[in-house]
C-alpha cells in the first residue's frame, strides 16, 4: 500500500500524521491523565517527532496503520488510532487509540475506532486480518467500555504482560473476529 488512507465520519477526518502534528502529539502523550493506562508518555518535541517518523516506517514497512484523528470542521488534531501491528502468520492486527482529553466523553473514541475496524475487516487493508485484538491496562474501564460497545470480548488476562513506568502491568486482552461483525 503506497497512498495512506483516509477515512471520514460525519464529525472526524483519520488521515496521516505529519511533522506538523508533533506540538499536538507532545501535548498528547506530556498528559498524565491521558498516559495513566498507556506505556508512552512524552516530555519533549522530538519524542512526538520519533513517533510520527516511526509510525510513517511502519506504514511504509506494511506492519502497521496509525492514523491522525482531527475535527472535521477546524481540522485539528485530538488524538490518534489505527492497527499498531499485524501479526500475519495469525491473521491478527492489534489496536490502539489516544485522544486529548478535552475530547473524551463525546463519542469521538467510539466514532473513529468502528471506522478503524471497518478498514481493518476490508478488501483496503493491507494485510489479511481475522482478528482486532486490543489490549488494555486493568483499570482503564473507559477503554474496556469502548471495546465492549463495539462488540469485543474479553479473551482473558495477560499477568504483568507489559512493563513501562518502572513496574509491571496486567493486561486485559480484547478481541473482535471478523465473523462477529456480521451479526453486529
Amino acid at each position: 500500500m503506497s497512498i495512506f488512507p483516509i477515512i471520514e465520519t460525519d464529525r472526524l477526518v483519520l488521515n496521516q500524521q505529519s511533522i506538523d502534528d508533533s506540538k499536538s502529539i507532545l501535548e498528547l502523550f506530556s498528559d498524565p491523565e491521558v498516559t495513566e493506562f498507556y506505556d508512552l508518555s512524552f516530555a519533549t518535541e522530538k519524542e512526538a517527532i520519533n513517533l510520527i517518523n516511526a509510525d510513517l516506517a511502519g506504514f511504509i514497512e506494511g506492519k502497521s496503520v496509525r492514523w491522525a484523528i482531527r475535527d472535521k470542521e477546524t481540522f485539528k488534531f485530538i488524538g490518534g488510532c489505527g492497527i499498531n501491528r499485524f501479526e500475519e502468520s495469525n491473521h491478527v492486527a492489534v489496536i490502539g487509540y489516544e485522544f486529548k482529553r478535552n475530547s473524551w466523553g463525546k463519542g469521538y473514541a467510539t466514532e473513529s475506532v468502528r471506522k478503524v475496524i471497518e478498514f481493518t475487516f476490508s478488501e483496503k487493508c493491507p494485510k489479511h486480518v481475522n482478528k482486532i485484538e486490543a489490549y488494555v491496562m486493568i483499570g482503564n474501564r473507559a477503554s474496556e467500555v469502548l471495546l465492549e460497545k463495539l462488540g469485543f470480548k474479553c479473551d482473558g488476562i495477560l499477568r504483568q504482560h507489559g512493563f513501562w513506568k518502572g513496574a509491571y502491568h496486567d493486561l486485559k486482552v480484547f478481541s473482535l473476529l471478523r465473523s462477529d461483525t456480521q451479526n453486529l
